[in-house]
């Protein structure tokens, strides 16, 4: 088993930036987002096809992957070096995030 590299691209990272925010003012477990984070950025390294693919969207074996306890889903593509961590959206919206 290979570990990969993770990389948020600068969407991702506002994405997340703006979902820890809202964690961080509306719930009572602010230690959670940090440590769901990390656990889905190892199983990404490690299993990079652990998550679905998610064909709704232009960009080609786009998967994702959903972290339960925070609601949201890790948006991704993978190669043999590197996962590529393209969005982190909120599962309860009524679409996916609209990526290129």
């Amino acid at each position: 088993m290979k570990e990969r590299r993770v990389r948020f691209t600068a969407t991702a990272h506002r994405h997340v930036d703006r979902e820890r925010t809202w964690w961080l003012g509306n719930r009572d477990y602010p230690d959670l987002f940090a440590t769901e984070l990390e656990a889905a950025t190892q199983i990404l390294a490690l299993l990079p096809g652990a998550g679905t693919p998610y064909t709704l969207a232009r960009l080609s074996d786009l998967r994702r992957l959903y972290l339960e306890k925070l609601g949201c889903h890790l948006y991704y593509t993978f190669d043999d070096n590197e996962v590529i961590v393209r969005a982190f959206w909120g599962a309860r919206r009524d679409r996916g995030p609209t990526l290129r």
